[in-house]
């Protein structure tokens, strides 16, 4: 099996990565998220914002944070979208399909997509650290006890 990884220095890398994709996902908050949620989502949001302006990406409670906001970005984007159906039944649409959907975002969808791939880049980026962190943790337990 082939490992994405092969030495301390590139885990060291993937953990450095995080923090200009914490404040990468920082800006995405403040300047897409905040105006267009709910109070209660928009203080947990700048709350979460400003502990990843911080530095405080490897906190337990940060990866917890992160999906919750997902989530609410996830309904927010999808109320925010509309498929539009467009049909051709004329004699020349040969294809076994006579209608397709498109689908339209409003500006609001649109801003909250954009910072939800700011914000799932940093928590792919964090599970994979905390993974391998709690993968050594384990290794180093293991031979402890052996």
């Amino acid at each position: 099996m082939d490992m994405p990884f092969k030495s301390i220095a590139e885990i060291t890398a993937i953990a450095a990565s995080c923090f200009p994709l914490a404040r990468a996902a920082a800006t995405a908050i403040e300047q897409n998220v905040l105006d267009l949620v709910a109070p209660g989502t928009k203080c947990e949001a700048k709350k979460l914002a400003a502990r990843l302006r911080s530095g405080a990406i490897f906190e337990k409670d940060i990866l917890a944070r992160l999906h919750d906001l997902v989530d609410t970005l996830d309904a927010a984007i999808a109320a925010g979208t509309d498929t539009e159906t467009c049909y051709d039944p004329s004699p020349e649409n040969v294809s076994n399909t006579r209608s397709w959907g498109k689908q339209r975002r409003t500006p609001e969808a649109r801003r909250l997509s954009t910072a939800r791939a700011r914000i799932l880049e940093l928590y792919a980026t964090l599970s994979a650290v905390h993974d391998l962190l709690r993968a050594e943790a384990i290794l180093r337990d293991l031979r402890a006890a052996g």
